[in-house]
Formats: structure tokens, C-alpha cells, sequence
């Protein structure tokens, strides 16, 4: 009995210490659930914010043979250039020439028009061609030149004849970098209105007396009026119209002229002269 009552309390002793021990080695599935200081904090995704940088065109300022311009680039910052023998609606850039100067791309299944991060005074809009949907600006189809290895690098400009930068006022029926008509920025009767220019950037006018194709003011009229006149013939909505004045330009079926009271870029002094002279805008219909 003796030995048994000595036992008994060793027994209990291990029974213990086993109890203990288990409870110990068994796993845990709330670890760290009550934000222990072991524990990390749990963190919360971020979403990314959608930015204008996303914007398919977008423009930079670059020097193009020695001047300061305002050039449109792709997202990434990339020269685009435009390819003279091109039209409107077809590509004469495809296979291997694509790439050397890969074309501009229109990606996604939305069907509304490329965007641009800033606002462009012409229409950015995309035309199926052999090289996908093809994103063009005014009517001229958009490419990058393999040659340009960073963004500002303007390399591709006056290649073969054919390849120039394109600006934002290249307008329809420009054919070079020396754009028979561009657009700029300029206050008519109080109001900064989109104009159309020469490539000097001297404002465009039309005059009300003038039929598509003819001309009402010749001889001493254009003395003071000169006509702006093309050397050969041009697509689009820019035209050609045989006048007495010479090859003179049209504009929607408006013939165009320079005021020789401008004696700047970006003066609208004719406006509304003789209720007859009035400044060509894009919108002129």
C-alpha cells in the first residue's frame, strides 16, 4: 500500500506534464489573426489610376530642320511621321517598308475614335488598311520610324522625299513638311478661333462674291488680295481651281487669299473688310 501511495502522485505528475505537451504541438489556424506584433499588418491592393498618358497620340515639342515644332508622338513618346504617296484610305507602306516604319495602330474592340492626351485643332480618326486599323490625323496615315531610338528624335524627317514629322497643323491635302496650308490659333472679332494659314503662317481668307470656281477679285484686287495658289494639283477637301489669278487653292469649295494688311503670322486685319472678306476656319462649309 506504502508503494502505491508514493505511485500515485508520480502518476499524476506525468499525466500532466503529457497533457501539457500535446496541447503545445497541436497547429494553430488562427496564427496571427488578432494582428500580433509577429505578424504583419495585412496590406491593401492598389488599384492603378487611369491617366491621360494612355491616350493613343499625344504631342511634344521637337526641333524639325532647325525649328522649334509641335509634333505628335505616340504614348511612348515617338516621332510619328506621314508617308506622301499615301491616301487617305490606303496604305502604300505595308510588308517590309511597315517595318522599318511601323504603322500607327488603333487597338481595343471600342469603335469610338483614337484619343489624344491634349487637344488637337485636327481629327485623329482610324481607317482600315493593309497594316491593321490604322490610326491617321487630318487624312494622313500615322507611322514611327524604326531609326528613331528614343522619344524627341526626329531622323525620319525629309527621308527619300516622302517621309515627314507630323505636326499638329497639318491640315488635308498637305503633301510635305512644307504644308501649303496649316492651321493656327488666333482672335477673330474678340474670340480665339482655329484659322487656316499659309505655310508662313499668314491668315487665309475667302470672299463671298467668288463662285467655286471662279474669282472675283483679280488684277488690282489681288494686288491686295493675293491668292494663295498651288503648283499642283491637291486631294481633299483642299482643291485646285483653275482661276484667273493662276492655280489657285480652294477650301471646301472657297478660293483663298492673303490679306496684305497682314504684316504678321496670326493677323486677322481683313476680317469682315467690305462685309465681303472673312477668315477661313476648318469648319467653313
Amino acid at each position: 500500500m506504502m508503494y502505491l501511495r508514493r505511485m500515485f502522485p508520480v502518476t499524476i505528475i506525468l499525466l500532466l506534464a503529457m497533457a501539457v505537451a500535446a496541447c503545445s504541438s497541436s497547429p494553430s489556424s488562427s496564427s496571427g489573426g488578432y494582428g500580433s506584433s509577429s505578424t504583419p499588418a495585412p496590406t491593401t491592393a492598389t488599384t492603378p489610376t487611369p491617366s491621360s498618358s494612355n491616350a493613343l497620340v499625344q504631342t511634344a515639342t521637337a526641333t524639325v530642320k532647325g525649328q522649334s515644332k509641335t509634333i505628335l508622338t505616340n504614348d511612348q513618346g515617338k516621332t510619328l511621321y506621314y508617308f506622301t504617296p499615301d491616301t487617305a484610305t490606303t496604305s502604300a507602306c505595308t510588308s517590309s517598308c511597315a517595318k522599318a516604319w511601323p504603322p500607327l495602330l488603333a487597338t481595343g474592340s471600342g469603335s469610338g475614335a483614337p484619343t489624344s492626351a491634349t487637344s488637337l485643332p485636327g481629327q485623329l480618326t482610324a481607317v482600315t488598311t493593309a497594316n491593321g486599323n490604322q490610326v491617321e490625323y487630318n487624312g494622313h496615315l500615322l507611322y514611327i520610324f524604326s531609326g528613331d531610338t528614343a522619344a524627341g528624335q526626329t531622323k525620319g524627317e525629309g527621308l527619300l522625299g516622302k517621309w515627314f514629322v507630323a505636326t499638329t497643323d497639318l491640315t488635308t491635302g498637305s503633301s510635305s513638311s512644307n504644308a501649303l496650308v496649316k492651321t493656327a490659333t488666333a482672335t477673330v472679332k474678340g474670340q480665339s478661333k482655329t484659322i487656316l494659314t499659309n505655310d508662313q503662317g499668314k491668315t487665309l481668307y475667302y470672299f463671298t462674291p467668288d463662285t467655286a470656281t471662279t474669282s472675283a477679285c483679280t488684277s488690282s484686287c489681288a494686288k491686295a488680295w493675293p491668292p494663295l495658289l498651288a503648283t499642283g494639283s491637291v486631294p481633299g477637301k483642299l482643291t485646285a481651281v483653275t482661276t484667273a489669278n493662276g492655280n489657285q487653292c480652294s477650301y471646301n469649295g472657297h478660293l483663298l487669299y492673303i490679306f496684305s494688311g497682314d504684316t504678321a503670322a496670326g493677323q486677322t486685319r481683313g476680317e469682315g473688310l467690305l462685309g465681303k472678306w472673312f477668315v477661313a476656319t476648318p469648319s467653313l462649309t
